[in-house]
């Protein structure tokens, strides 16, 4: 697919729990080592637990791996499944033969095995995965055959892998017995920030690349923000931004591509025109209905329609002259704003909507500065207004930017206070949409220089 556009060996972040991508985070490294310890060491009842997309599967396969012919395994993933079924799958996993349903001959099967591993010198362990699924009789049936034992070991090693709902359940009271008997407990906990640039770092290394030939530094930084140390939301937010810029050609995945991946991830990727927007559009809402766009040439088509509406609404029929005057001098604003968002790194297909919306307010802001009024004339206007209305000098350049780096500990809102003495929901939109770097408005890094657009005396009130 995208391999050899980033000349690489094969997919780096593949959702598939192959060993030989293990990243060994302290974290990871600690769990692994008491797993090894504890089947080394015949202790019986073993627990892992960690969050989802934590890269449990992965450490289990890279564990099953790495153990020596001394220790026989059987992995189990289906645990939903009865206890017998359980008991079956696990047989056939060690390769003993039993065609029985009956679970007395299932466990004669097994206890036979277990003597001959003992005799042998071998360690037998059940990996039992999704262990937080597992019903409670199962679980008591699990703790039932703990009790195969000799004087001084455990002939079955049990080894229960789950999310933290596998700790809920073992502090019930009905679960007391078999949670008495856990001599191994570990965890996995999310990666920190250094170790999540490793992680990817890691990943990239064992297919012939590296973070800095793929990926800018801000566009990093956000995929690996918004995936909050979570492997699985990585190898998916990475994937998903390596894609984006294989389809566009391009070489490194930048912080516009960065933020399309994340909206592709949260399901923001259609953008809907609902009641924020006709609360924000006034007397033109009620000819929007309920419409879905996608495509952004679609969004500049509707601003187009809508501008020349407000052209056609706020002047006199009978003033063709001033008419032609006054969509001649909005048209230039609508493409300022594709502009300013192209200048600004954003891609228009990705914040279409923002470009869409902030033309409309410079738009009906520009109208205000030059002195037309929002309703129509109660009055006709003289012979010769129209005239010279066509010779009024042409309205004022569009706004400056006053530049603020972000201290730390603040927020956008704040930042809003000291800028504009305001912080209302629409001047939100509209510093976000020229600020792409900013995905959350309750997050913004320290540092970071942001554009507050300059409104003007009347709109600082």
């Amino acid at each position: 697919m995208y391999t050899s556009h980033f000349h690489l060996r094969s997919e780096p972040f593949s959702l598939t729990p192959d060993p030989a991508f293990l990243y060994r985070s302290p974290g990871h490294a600690e769990a692994l080592a008491a797993l090894q310890i504890g089947l080394e060491g015949r202790r019986g009842i073993m627990v892992m637990v960690g969050e989802v997309g934590m890269g449990k599967t992965t450490l289990l396969y890279s564990l099953l791996s790495e153990l020596g012919e001394g220790i026989k395994t059987a992995y189990v993933s289906n645990t939903k499944l009865p206890f017998n079924d359980i008991l079956r799958q696990a047989l056939a996993d060690f390769g003993v033969p039993c065609g029985s349903r009956d679970r007395v001959e299932l466990l004669a099967a097994l206890n036979a095995f277990l003597r001959q591993c003992a005799a042998e010198g071998t360690t037998a362990a059940l990996v039992i995965d999704e262990a937080h699924n597992l019903k409670s009789d199962v679980f008591e049936n699990l703790r039932l055959l703990s009790n195969y034992e000799t004087y001084t070991e455990k002939l079955l090693q049990i080894v229960l892998v789950g999310q933290p709902e596998l700790e809920t359940k073992l502090r019930q009271a009905s679960l007391r017995q078999i949670t008495e008997r856990v001599a191994v407990r570990c965890n996995i906990n999310p990666l920190s920030r250094a170790e999540s640039l490793r992680y990817v770092e890691h990943r990239l290394q064992r297919v012939g690349g590296s973070a800095s030939s793929i990926f800018t530094t801000p566009a990093l930084e956000l995929l690996l923000w918004k995936a909050r140390g979570i492997s699985r939301r990585i190898n998916i937010l990475c994937h998903t931004a390596m894609l984006f810029a294989f389809g566009r050609s391009e070489r490194l995945v930048n912080l516009s591509l960065a933020r399309t991946a994340v909206r592709e991830k949260e399901g923001r990727g259609l953008v809907t025109v609902g009641r924020g927007l006709r609360a924000r559009l006034g007397a033109a809402a009620p000819a929007l209905g309920r419409v879905r766009f996608r495509p952004w040439w679609a969004v500049a088509g509707f601003v187009a329609g809508v501008i020349v509406m407000m052209g056609i609404g706020h002047f006199d029929a009978r003033s063709a002259a001033t008419d032609t005057t006054a969509v001649a001098v909005e048209a230039p604003v609508a493409h300022g704003a594709v502009d300013e968002a192209r200048a600004t790194g954003r891609d228009p297909v990705e914040d279409r909507m923002d470009v869409a919306i902030a033309t409309l307010e410079e738009a009906i802001q520009l109208r205000k500065a030059s002195g037309h009024s929002a309703e129509p004339p109660a009055t006709q206007s003289e012979p010769g207004v129209a005239h010279a209305a066509s010779t009024d000098p042409p309205p004022p350049a569009p706004p400056a930017y006053r530049e603020v780096q972000v201290p730390p500990g603040t927020t956008l809102r704040a930042l809003m206070k000291d800028v504009y003495g305001q912080d209302h929901p629409e001047l939100i939109a509209r510093v976000m949409s020229i600020n792409p770097q900013i995905v959350n408005a309750d997050r913004i890094l320290a540092g970071d220089t942001l554009r507050f657009p300059d409104l003007g005396d009347t709109q600082r009130e």
